[in-house]
Formats: C-alpha cells, sequence, structure tokens
C-alpha cells in the first residue's frame, strides 16, 4: 500500500508548499482536494491547472482528486444546488483527466433538512450519478464514492446502502473511510471491506476517538482501527492509505515543521500496521 496525504490537512498553504511539506514528510502521493484556496480561487486562470500538475509530478505515485463539495449537495431540495453541485463534478473529471489521477473520490447525497432521505431525495442522487458516471467512463476515470459520518440526513454512510448504490452503478467504485465508518462501530467498518472490497479503490485513514473522526492514528492508537487495517490488507487492498487529519483537533497551532514531524510519524505508524 501506498501512503498519501490529504492536502486538506494543509489547507493554508500554497500548492508548492503542500508538496514541499509531503515531499520532506516522505509521503509519496497526494489526495489533491479541488477547493484547496491556493488553487481553487485561481482555478480558470490562464496556467493554474499546469503548476499544479508541475508541482504534483515530483510525487513517486499518481495523484487522486477530491471533488469539491463545499456548498453543494447532490440531493439538495434546490434544483439550482443540484445542478451545480453536477457542474463542478464534471468540471472535477475534467480536471482529474487532466492531471492524470488514478481516482475523483465524489460524496453521497442527502436530504436537506434534518429527516432521512425520501425517494426523491435518493431520485436526485441517482439523476446525479447517471450523468456524472457516464462522463468518467467517457473521461477514462475511475470516479469513487465516500462513505461519509452517519447522520440521520445522510447516504451511503452504511454498507447496505452503499452496495445497492455500487449495484446499480457498476462503473463507480468506492473510497472507504475508515475513521466515518468506526463511528458506528468496527463491524460497520469490517462489513464495508467484506461485501465490497473490490469496488474499493482509496482508502481516508486517521482516527477516532469518542466519536470524533479524523484524529491522527500515532497519538489515538484505536486498536479497532488496526483491526480494520488488518483485514483491508488481507483482503489484497494494494493502494492509497490516505492520511486524512484535521488539523483543527489538534491541542495546538502546527507550524510547518510540526506538521512535517506529524506526517513522519503518521505514515511510520500506518505501514507498521
Amino acid at each position: 500500500m501506498h501512503i498519501s496525504c490529504s492536502s486538506l490537512f494543509l489547507w493554508d498553504y500554497t500548492i508548492d508548499n503542500i508538496i514541499e511539506i509531503l515531499v520532506e514528510a516522505g509521503i509519496e502521493n497526494v489526495e489533491f482536494w479541488a477547493e484547496t484556496p491556493d488553487f481553487w480561487q485561481q482555478r480558470h486562470e490562464g496556467g493554474a491547472v499546469k503548476h499544479l500538475k508541475d508541482a504534483l509530478s515530483v510525487l513517486t505515485e499518481r495523484c487522486t482528486v477530491h471533488a469539491p463539495i463545499l456548498d453543494l449537495n447532490a440531493s439538495s431540495y434546490n434544483e439550482h444546488v443540484c445542478e451545480v453541485t453536477i457542474k463542478e463534478t464534471l468540471w472535477a473529471i475534467d480536471l482529474a483527466r487532466k492531471l492524470d489521477a488514478s481516482v475523483l473520490t465524489v460524496h453521497p447525497g442527502s436530504r436537506t433538512v434534518h429527516r432521512p432521505p425520501t425517494p426523491a431525495d435518493w431520485d436526485r442522487f441517482y439523476h446525479y450519478l447517471t450523468v456524472t458516471t457516464r462522463c468518467a467512463v467517457d473521461a477514462s476515470i475511475t470516479m469513487a464514492l465516500e462513505n461519509l459520518t452517519p447522520r440521520v440526513q445522510s447516504m451511503c454512510y452504511e454498507p447496505v446502502q452503499m452496495a445497492k448504490v455500487l449495484g446499480m452503478y457498476p462503473n463507480l467504485m468506492m473510497t472507504l473511510d475508515i475513521p466515518h465508518a468506526l463511528q458506528v462501530d468496527v463491524d460497520n467498518a469490517i462489513e464495508f471491506i467484506e461485501h465490497m472490497g473490490a469496488r474499493i479503490v482509496n482508502v481516508h485513514v486517521g482516527d477516532v476517538q469518542n466519536g470524533t473522526p479524523h484524529l491522527p492514528g500515532h497519538i489515538v492508537r484505536n486498536p479497532q482501527t488496526s483491526n480494520v487495517l488488518g483485514i483491508l490488507k488481507r483482503s489484497g487492498y494494494d493502494s492509497d492509505l490516505t492520511i486524512e487529519i484535521d488539523d483543527k483537533l489538534l491541542v495546538r497551532k502546527q507550524s510547518r515543521e510540526d506538521k512535517v514531524l506529524l506526517l513522519v510519524n503518521e505514515k511510520n505508524y500506518f505501514l507498521g500496521q
């Protein structure tokens, strides 16, 4: 397995500094969040994508891309939000193609209010997937649906829901977020692997403590995370382990040197699992 890192952890840095930090920490790859500010705010300017591609070229593995998700919702009650969510995902598919990314991760829809999704909410999500998966196939991009934090309005945070959607869209793969899955329980995380292991093409790692996800694994050392990683490895998974840490949860503001050291420790911890 290859150790990658979400650019979300380095949100405040420029593209060049993000890559420099990853290289310094010995990280082989990056999951590039399209909404990383240094890129997002100039994404339509001439040369922005080329600059990003040139910066990524120093890494040893093909990058993955995380599609835009902020302020967006594939199942929104507002039809204009649904339309722009499709538009931004189509843009992200083109970005992934230009970057020669191995995977594009997208999010499920969710009901606009804090109530269980209705059939109409699911229909809007299926429309989103029908349009975007067709475009991804045409662009030769592997699109993967991520399991999210369990909430009453959320979709696909349980294996049974994810399995149904993947069954409907044979070209759609899965990004397994282990911390999200463990927010339910360890059996929930294991069931994703047992029933959809062949469709998992990217994995987000970090740790969970008292129900809070995306803490550093080498600090929390949750045995459930180690258990899930062992099952994942025995299943034959051999792609990215993408470190995803919410730096806002750390006890103090992290300097550049702090973040490099944290990534070194995180990499060594997960490679030892």
